[in-house]
């Protein structure tokens, strides 16, 4: 018997499989390791991150492979780059709405299941004729763990 997190990556995979039939692209191993480490994590990885979870599994594989793999993924919808406020990309393998928040000190990021964001209405005011198609909302802040080693003035 398995788990829903077993039914859960199962469908994943499956999505997977058939996105990449769709775009005419060859089930590789390593598009499926890539897509395989990125989705068993919940941390919001940068390419390098997947690059050191898959390097001893699939000898001979290059960082420019992942980042290449990981673009691939995103275009073909199976994942989505996050913006955050870091220099480095991460990628989510969740391809669910929901949205994200930020530790300004230690940078883990946490995903943010809420429906009244999911349900905001987008502006269709704008003068510049852009058209908005998705949106994913960001909030930094502090986590529990680095706001317990803030020390604040005795009053």
């Amino acid at each position: 018997m398995s788990n829903v997190s077993d039914t859960k990556f199962e469908s994943r995979i499956g999505i997977f499989e058939s996105e990449c039939r769709k775009n005419s692209l060859a089930l590789t191993v390593q598009r499926r390791a890539i897509y395989d480490a990125l989705s068993c994590r919940k941390d919001h990885p940068t390419a390098d991150q997947v690059y050191e979870d898959i390097k001893s599994k699939l000898k001979g594989v290059s960082r420019t492979t992942v980042y290449r793999v990981l673009d691939t993924l995103v275009t073909i919808g199976v994942a989505k780059r996050i913006s955050i406020p870091d220099p480095k990309a991460r990628f989510d393998g969740d391809m669910q709405r929901h949205h994200h928040l930020t530790c300004m000190k230690c940078g883990t990021v946490f995903d943010l299941h809420d429906e009244s964001l999911n349900n905001l209405q987008a502006p269709l005011g704008n003068d510049n004729g852009f058209e908005i198609m998705d949106y994913s909302i960001t909030f930094t802040g502090l986590c529990s763990a680095c706001r317990s080693t803030i020390k604040y003035p005795a009053k």
